[in-house]
């Protein structure tokens, strides 16, 4: 077969080719038959290494549940971390390298994870004291599959960041949400940061003061370029899913957290549009701005109203609202319950 192309032309929407070619690298190193993952899938490592290799969605999905049934206990995750480099990223992994701050690689690693990780949703948030990356599935999965590829993306991201500064991460951890797996000890003191169990959600959280870290190429200029490369990669694989709507929706979902939503106004001016342009666009999607913002502020509010140790008026807060009473009614237009039921009900 070959990869990354449909009998058409077309570009896979799928997983980059290096990444199972990695995959089957740990797997050796492990001391474990790369075959018993990719015996039967017609793949050559010379095919893999093309630098526009794409693999199917399906293909990835096989590959990683062999894999986690193979390495059982062995802690595939965190070695699959540690055999990952900023470069094997491609365009992304520049972004991250040439980001003015560690905080706007995040960012932009959070905001690009679809060229990657298709199969996965991240957030970035910061608030005065710290910065969080967490991690979402878009896709079910088998609970191993999940806890590997959760791993392998959140302590990839630290061993990233320890990479693009060249110095240790102070005060930075892992959060997962399971309980403490028994390969973990083999493990801890060779991760940059470590992983606490049991937590509320599967993220990255750091000190404030990372955010504003400068990698040691840092580069605006580079940077630029390089994201423009992410977007032009992003319309070329997901080309029909993407309609304006989706577009706005995306600039919503991508907005920093803990501050309220940019307005009509602020999107158009960001995607060259006069506010009238954008009202008639989403209208053709059959939508309208506000009813995407009252969607991404629903979601942002539920997934706030999970963590208990914050207050509903700090929620309200960092969901744009002074007065916690107005919030309230929003929310319940928005879903049916209180905040305060909601999260009773969590």
């Amino acid at each position: 077969m070959t990869l990354g192309h449909d009998k058409n032309g077309g570009l896979f929407q799928g997983i980059p080719g290096i990444y199972l070619l990695l995959l089957c690298d740990v797997i050796k190193r492990l001391g474990l038959d790369e075959q018993d993952i990719i015996h039967d899938m017609g793949v050559t490592r010379s095919e893999l290494l093309r630098s526009d290799s794409r693999i199917s969605m399906k293909m990835g999905h096989l590959a990683s549940q062999r894999a986690t049934a193979l390495a059982g206990d062995l802690g595939l995750g965190m070695a699959y971390a540690q055999a990952l480099k900023v470069t094997l990223h491609g365009s992304v992994g520049l972004v991250a390298m040439t980001s003015p701050t560690i905080g706007a690689a995040l960012e932009a690693m959070s905001r690009f994870i679809a060229l990657r990780a298709p199969f996965f949703k991240a957030a970035f948030e910061t608030d005065e004291t710290e910065m969080v990356v967490s991690l979402d599935p878009t896709l079910e999965m088998d609970a191993p599959i999940r806890t590997f590829m959760t791993e392998a993306i959140l302590i990839g991201v630290t061993l990233m960041s320890e990479q693009l500064l060249g110095r240790s991460l102070p005060h930075t951890r892992v959060e997962m949400t399971g309980p403490e797996p028994p390969y973990y000890p083999k493990y801890r003191d060779r991760l940059p940061v470590p992983v606490r169990y049991e937590c509320a959600r599967c993220c990255v959280r750091a000190p404030i003061a990372l955010f504003h870290s400068v990698p040691q190429l840092a580069d605006p200029a580079a940077a630029e370029l390089a994201r423009q490369q992410c977007e032009q990669e992003y319309q070329q694989l997901f080309p029909q899913h993407e309609s304006f709507a989706d577009k706005i929706v995306r600039h919503l979902q991508n907005s920093p957290k803990g501050q309220a939503l940019p307005t009509q106004e602020d999107v158009a001016r960001r995607f060259h549009l006069s506010s009238r342009t954008l009202k008639r666009r989403l209208q053709e999607d059959s939508t309208s701005f506000r009813e995407l913002l009252e969607q991404e502020q629903s979601q942002r509010a539920k997934q706030l109203l999970k963590d208990k140790s914050l207050d509903i008026s700090e929620v309200a807060y960092q969901l744009g609202y002074r007065d916690v009473g107005n919030f309230s009614t929003a929310f319940k237009r928005w879903t049916g319950f209180t905040p305060r039921a909601f999260r009773q009900s969590c």
